[in-house]
């Protein structure tokens, strides 16, 4: 049940409650005014002063009342005996009295229960409507009083009996007000516990767990709900609980983020520091004239120039590094067929690079959607790592292939060189991370070449892989979807 539910039904019980109040003080100032107590009964006699007769009535009333006018005494026969059964077919009820004796009675009717609330005699007929109790039974009458021929007092009753639900209300209607106030009274106490328990006090918990956590223990998770709790403070619990978790990710993301920085820093620092200080060594060296001939001078400028390449492409690579950490690189995807494709850059090494034996399998013309410069890059990296890490006696050789499988395509670069460690295998794509046996000023790696690889191949929604073993060559698999 919703909170907008529950409230409704928290405001229907206080509207019933409300009424029930307002009836008690009506009855209060009922009887403060008329001196009787307002019960169905009371209510009804009033009533019925005003209300008027049936057909059945009026004729049976208006029959008897004339003979009560003209020969008064023949009601007190024996003839009249039909005349009373004809009208008691009707369902209305007769009654004489002579003085203070019921001469004649219906069938039904309580011949004591007569006599203790027959209505007082009035010479004026002025009330002749009212309401009779007979053993318990209400009964609708209209009373014609007259004398008969020795001045004794008469009176003549036609009676109709009422239904059944007010002969109930009669007998029970005090207590049926009082049952109501009662149930009433515990209705609210029931709805007032209901909603503490089925939202005030879950949202109190709530509170506390929230107020906890700005203290900073995010640890704590939120309370268990009872299940009858309200479908909002379920929401909103749960609401509550993914912020928490997303805050948590957050955090470790942010803690995450600041050793990354920190390990780039570190790595930065260390890659930077050996080829300046290299540089700075043979500058000085230079200044000093450590270099006396011609040829060491070359040697010393040579150096000089060949570590600041690698700094300007270590600082290039660190660039485009952080432009695709930043998102701040917009791809240009054109569907192309990956057989040309591959076959322009294997052709474009192999021009330059004619010690290494490349080869290109494509088993099928498949298309794919790629930014052709990043993938012609990563392809690059892949290629040019091969070649740092080739086996020093070993001519490098590299294998491209194709394979279409379903609705992907999986370009497969391999080759024989040295191989990665079992326990290296998992950090191959950080950011500036080289096995410490290839942290070498010799093979001029950034660390950084695998960590841009899978960046770009991240951005074509696909996924990269890799497989080596130690002296055994490496296969990097880059996963796409075809075009």
């Amino acid at each position: 049940m919703t909170i907008k539910n529950r409230f409704l039904t928290s405001y229907i019980g206080g509207i019933v409650i409300a009424s029930v109040s307002i009836l008690s003080i009506l009855c209060i100032v009922f009887y403060v005014t008329t001196g009787s107590v307002p019960t169905p009964k009371t209510l009804y006699q009033t009533f019925t002063k005003q209300r008027s007769l049936s057909p059945e009535e009026e004729l049976a009333y208006v029959e008897l009342r004339n003979m009560a006018k003209q020969n008064p005494d023949n009601l007190l026969g024996q003839d009249m005996q039909k005349s009373f059964q004809q009208i008691e077919e009707k369902s209305l009820g007769v009654v004489i009295r002579h003085e203070e004796e019921i001469v004649y009675y219906s069938q039904g009717l309580v011949e004591r229960s007569l006599v203790v609330h027959f209505p007082t005699f009035d010479t004026n007929n002025i009330e002749t409507k009212g309401t009779i109790d007979n053993a318990g039974g209400l009964y609708r009458y209209i009373k014609f009083d007259f004398y008969y021929s020795d001045k004794s007092k008469g009176s003549v009753l036609v009676l109709k009996k009422e239904n059944s639900f007010l002969d109930f209300l009669t007998k029970w209607g005090i207590i049926i007000i009082f049952i109501i106030l009662l149930v009433s009274f515990a209705a609210m106490l029931f709805l007032n516990q209901l909603l503490h328990k089925t939202i005030i006090k879950p949202l109190e918990n709530l509170g506390q767990t929230m107020s906890e956590i700005r203290e900073g223990d995010l640890m704590i998770e939120a309370p268990t709900l009872p299940a009858n709790t309200a479908r909002e403070v379920h929401e909103l619990t749960a609401n509550f609980e993914s912020m928490r978790s997303a805050l948590l990710d957050s955090i470790q993301e942010q803690r995450n983020l600041e050793k990354n920085r920190k390990d780039l820093i570190a790595s930065i620092s260390h890659d930077l520091k050996t080829p300046i200080t290299t540089i700075i060594g043979y500058v000085e060296g230079l200044q000093e004239g450590v270099a006396e001939t011609p040829e060491k001078r070359e040697k010393y400028l040579k150096t000089i120039h060949s570590k600041s390449l690698a700094l300007n492409r270590l600082i290039e690579e660190l660039f485009l590094y952080s432009k695709f950490d930043a998102e701040a690189v917009q791809l240009h995807f054109e569907r192309i067929q990956i057989g040309k494709f591959l076959t322009h850059i294997v052709e474009e090494f192999q021009l330059y690079n004619r010690e290494v034996q490349l080869a290109l399998n494509v088993v099928e013309d498949v298309y794919v959607y790629i930014d052709r410069m990043q993938m012609n890059r990563a392809i690059a990296n892949l290629i040019e790592n091969s070649m740092k890490f080739k086996k020093p006696n070993e001519p490098l050789c590299m294998i491209l292939e194709v394979v279409a499988v379903n609705q992907l395509v999986e370009i497969v670069v391999k080759d024989n060189g040295q191989g990665i460690s079992e326990h290296q295998l998992p950090y191959v794509f950080d950011h500036f991370y080289r096995g410490e046996e290839a942290r070498t000023s010799t093979t001029g790696g950034s660390g950084l070449g695998l960590a841009i690889v899978k960046q770009i191949v991240e951005k074509h929604n696909g996924q990269v892989k890799i497989q080596s073993k130690l002296h055994f060559g490496t296969t990097v698999t880059i996963i796409l979807e075809k075009a």
